[in-house]
């Protein structure tokens, strides 16, 4: 007999997921990533849906984002890569400074503390995929 492995957990259950009211630092880096996302300028595979890469990068629900954002039909957005990457240094400073004010904007040491381990978990995760795609020796 051949023993399968299981798959991988989700990268987050529901229990952890965020839920509740936005900050607007929040909303900002929101509109960042999918500006980003838009334009083809992060290290996402190809295909990813923007609902799905919103909902692990901010470990938010999905229908949190979508009472949020309405009218941005984000389950019908996929990724196609442009370059994949940020190539403007002002404008990578930019975003991570979107990304911090999000951070600073969680009140809860312990759970601002979680988020940032997540998020640079995804980010780690999402661009050793990236790079192992394009052929690339981690």
């Amino acid at each position: 007999t051949t023993s399968q492995t299981p798959p991988p957990p989700p990268t987050t259950t529901s229990s952890e997921l965020r839920t509740g009211r936005w900050t607007s630092e929040e909303t900002t880096y929101c509109d960042k990533l999918i500006q980003k996302f838009m334009a083809g300028r992060l290290p996402l595979p190809e295909g990813i849906k923007l609902n799905e890469f919103l909902s692990n990068m901010l470990k938010s629900k999905q229908s949190r984002l979508t009472k949020k954002m309405k009218n941005a039909k984000l389950s019908s957005k996929t990724f196609k890569r442009i370059s994949g990457y940020l190539t403007d240094v002002m404008e990578a400073r930019e975003f991570s400074e979107c990304e911090d004010g999000f951070f600073h904007s969680i009140q809860n040491g312990l759970d601002r503390s979680e988020i940032k381990f997540h998020m640079q978990k995804e980010w780690r995760e999402t661009f050793s995929t990236y790079c192992v795609s394009h052929g690339q020796p981690l």
